[in-house]
């Protein structure tokens, strides 16, 4: 998908939404810049989350509870690993208790070197990633391989 713009892409987070079921850890690859966080307020507004979202960055990571009784999902799992966290990291931050959780999605920014531990583990997860095209355009990517920003 190409976005155009930050509307565009808070719109395909919302879309991306509706899809998800719960269980589900979604890599999230891109520049700085490129509109990861955006990507997850949109799932978070679809997913009726009335608080302000922002990066995880210096907290590492935020648990979002979802008042919506029409879905079995209860959280939303905003994790940011730019500062080089590891497994063991978020062993300790107690993030890796709500990977695969039924009643839980997982959003993890910079997450690319999760993907060996999630499929180890056998845990649902797709990868996203944002490329940056031009100062607005984003081509957004949905695999199950992370791709190469070459």
């Amino acid at each position: 998908m190409i976005s155009n713009n930050e509307q565009q892409t808070l719109n395909f987070g919302k879309d991306l939404a509706k899809k998800l079921k719960g269980g589900e850890v979604i890599l999230l690859i891109g520049d700085l810049g490129a509109g990861k966080t955006t990507l997850v307020k949109g799932v978070a507004k679809e997913l009726g989350i009335e608080k302000h979202v922002t990066s995880p960055t210096f907290v590492l990571m935020k648990v979002y509870e979802i008042q919506n009784s029409k879905s079995k999902v209860q959280e939303l799992v905003h994790i940011d690993t730019y500062r080089g966290l590891g497994i063991d990291d978020l062993e300790n931050i107690g993030a890796l208790e709500y990977f695969g959780q039924n009643d839980t999605i997982c959003l993890v920014e910079w997450g690319s070197g999760l993907e060996k531990y999630l499929i180890d583990n056998q845990i649902n997860h797709k990868i996203i990633t944002i490329k940056n095209i031009n100062q607005n355009t984003r081509e957004i990517i949905i695999s199950n391989k992370q791709e190469s920003n070459k």
